[in-house]
């Protein structure tokens, strides 16, 4: 490797400053993040989800998904554990009852009189989109929710793969997903070959709230469980990949088949559910072969990647992605996707990224 080989670091990005990454976690707290699939929330029951290491409870009260701080105001029960009744959210120990907009309506033990104007939930923003439960903790998003414009075209089947929990930061969860470069390592023979390791030319653009690349071809094995089931020769499958990162925490990949002419599609967003821990949600779509087999086959190919990246994502120290560049070293090309989202996440840390 040559000096020219790295990227060229800014003097302002040269700073071993690690208030940026607290910086960063704090304005977390003014984006959408998802806590829950919507199809595990019910209409009788709450349920508990875990942001930026605060406890909080999801239920539909009045026709919307409300969201508020996992706690009765009264003795500190989690709300989680109570029920729906009446368009109100019961509490489990002495049967508090709140409204859509998170005030005490009765206290039985009190024949529902005399409620104490403290007697109110904090209540977060709440939204439902894209097949998730989103919570905005400070209640003015930042930027608005990421888009899922395929999940109700009848033309492709989608599954829900069960969410999971990984112990790394959000930030560093999501570039391990847009990272080119590990595919021919750590998914040898499944998404890559370790005899091509190089990273093609890509382009990469700001698009409002959402950074834009592409991976223009990549050589998969016809047996993998995504690919198997495509009519191809038996040779490797040649694809093209479109990518949509909604900032800071979701991604589209769009991928095409141009041999073929069929789309295979990732929905993929992460909760921050602390500093250091972090919650993932996936949808995958597809055009072909809408069997259950299929389903099973998809999840079970998704299940594999998830387990060859797990450890190695776990291992990276620090935990938090640095904001500043010089901490770890760049190589132009094929790191090209994660600087810019790193430079991105630092403006974000440092309130300049709507300037």
């Amino acid at each position: 490797m040559t000096v020219t080989d790295q990227y060229s670091v800014t003097e302002d990005e040269i700073r071993f400053d690690h208030s940026a990454e607290e910086r960063l976690y704090q304005r977390l707290f003014d984006f959408w993040h998802p806590v829950a699939y919507s199809s595990h929330l019910g209409e009788d029951k709450p349920l508990a989800a875990t942001l930026l290491d605060e406890a909080i409870v999801v239920v539909r009260l009045d026709g919307r998904v409300r969201a508020f701080r996992d706690l009765c105001v009264h003795r500190g029960t989690a709300l989680s554990l109570g029920w729906v009744e009446d368009d109100s959210l019961r509490c489990a120990y002495h049967g508090w009852k709140y409204g859509p907009d998170g005030m005490c309506t009765e206290i039985p033990s009190r024949f529902g009189t005399r409620i104490p104007k403290r007697a109110r939930l904090t209540r977060y923003a709440a939204a439902e989109a894209a097949g998730l439960i989103w919570v905005c903790m400070s209640g003015e998003p930042r930027y608005p929710l990421p888009e899922f414009p395929y999940r109700e075209d009848p033309k492709y089947r989608i599954i829900e793969v069960p969410s999971y929990d990984w112990n790394c930061s959000m930030p560093r969860r999501i570039e391990n997903y847009v990272d080119f470069a590990h595919f021919a390592w750590v998914h040898d023979g499944v998404l890559g070959d370790r005899n091509q390791p190089e990273v093609p030319d890509h382009g990469i653009r700001r698009v409002g709230h959402e950074l834009r690349f592409d991976h223009p071809h990549m050589a998969e094995p016809p047996d993998s469980g995504k690919n198997k089931a495509l009519d191809s020769d038996g040779g490797p499958v040649d694809v093209r990949i479109d990518y949509r990162l909604f900032m800071p925490n979701t991604i589209l990949l769009d991928q095409r088949i141009p041999a073929l002419d069929q789309r295979y599609l990732l929905f993929f967003s992460v909760c921050p559910t602390g500093r250091k821990t972090s919650r993932c949600f996936t949808f995958m779509g597809r055009d072909y072969s809408m069997d259950e087999q299929t389903d099973r086959d998809m999840l079970d190919f998704n299940a594999l990647v998830i387990g060859q990246d797990l450890p190695i994502v776990q291992s990276q120290r620090p935990e938090e992605l640095p904001m500043d560049l010089s901490a770890e070293v760049q190589i132009k090309g094929s790191d090209r996707v994660a600087v810019e989202y790193r430079r991105w996440l630092k403006k974000i840390a440092d309130g300049t990224d709507m300037d």
